[in-house]
């Protein structure tokens, strides 16, 4: 008898592990990583980041951090849906950064990868003359 109950429970976890990891939501980025090569300071770069949700839930991004004020994400505004993609932009004020830069967003949402990182990095020259 316990052998039997020890496989149903065996059974019933394994069940729940597969079901939980094959269902809920997940971030899926088609490149989370990106170089905006060279810049001058002052200027502002702006990245675009897709992404898809392959879970079977609706996905909700709810925050995200930064290492500073200097990059900023638009906020998303509604859930993406399963199978749906989506665009995140970010933006990157280069005033007073120079050489170069590595910068390191966190995406916080309800999916089970969260928080996902995004990264980008690049070189800021020197202001051009006016």
């Amino acid at each position: 008898m316990k052998s039997f109950s020890l496989k149903i429970l065996t059974l019933i976890v394994v069940v729940f592990a597969v079901s939980k990891k094959s269902f809920g939501q997940q971030i899926k980025f088609k490149e989370s990583k990106q170089n905006f090569g060279f810049v001058h300071e002052g200027d502002t770069v702006r990245l675009s980041y897709e992404l898809k949700n392959i879970g079977s839930q609706p996905l909700v991004i709810s925050d995200y951090e930064v290492e500073c004020g200097c990059t900023k994400m638009e906020s998303v505004e509604a859930p993406i849906q399963p199978g749906a993609s989506y665009i995140i932009k970010v933006s990157f004020d280069t005033h007073e950064k120079y050489d170069r830069q590595d910068r390191t967003l966190k995406i916080i949402s309800n999916a089970k990868n969260s928080p996902t990182e995004l990264c980008f990095k690049g070189v800021i020259l020197k202001p051009k003359k006016k």
